[in-house]
């Protein structure tokens, strides 16, 4: 029975998963990274909170703090390494929030990631909640749909 054991041990060892792993997100530069993010802010939700910012009075261009979530990881890190560069017409991203801002939440998921987006200030923000909608990159572009 012992002499079984060895190589029964060996041959599971080897063979590994029979599923294959679901392909990662390769990390975007920084440009692909404003362009992914100038896409979730022309999608419904982001919109939505970004007009109700300038309907309670807050300046524009609105300012945007991104995070990636990695929840096997329990980790919440920002999206752009140094000063981000990138905004729209609405919208600027920043790396700290001084007033009523809009806060994106990216979870990898697959080819691309799931998002959240809420309202924010320098006193309140909350960790994101369940993901409002799906980005994922098709043929070098970033697509978004609603979940």
């Amino acid at each position: 029975m012992k002499r079984l054991v060895l190589p029964a041990l060996l041959a599971l060892a080897s063979t590994g998963c029979m599923h294959a792993q679901a392909p990662l997100v390769p990390e975007p530069d920084e440009a692909g990274k404003c362009e992914l993010i100038q896409t979730l802010m022309r999608e419904q939700l982001p919109q939505r909170l970004l007009q109700g910012l300038v309907e309670d009075g807050h300046s524009s261009p609105t300012q945007v703090l991104v995070f990636v979530r990695k929840p096997d990881d329990a980790v919440l890190e920002r999206l752009f390494a140094g000063d981000p560069s990138c905004e729209g017409p609405a919208f600027k991203v920043v790396r700290e929030i001084t007033g009523e801002s809009l806060v994106l939440f990216l979870q990898p998921q697959g080819d691309g990631y799931v998002y959240d987006a809420q309202r924010a200030s320098p006193e309140r923000m909350s960790l994101g909640g369940e993901a409002k909608g799906a980005v994922r990159k098709r043929e070098g572009v970033w697509a978004a749909s609603s979940i």
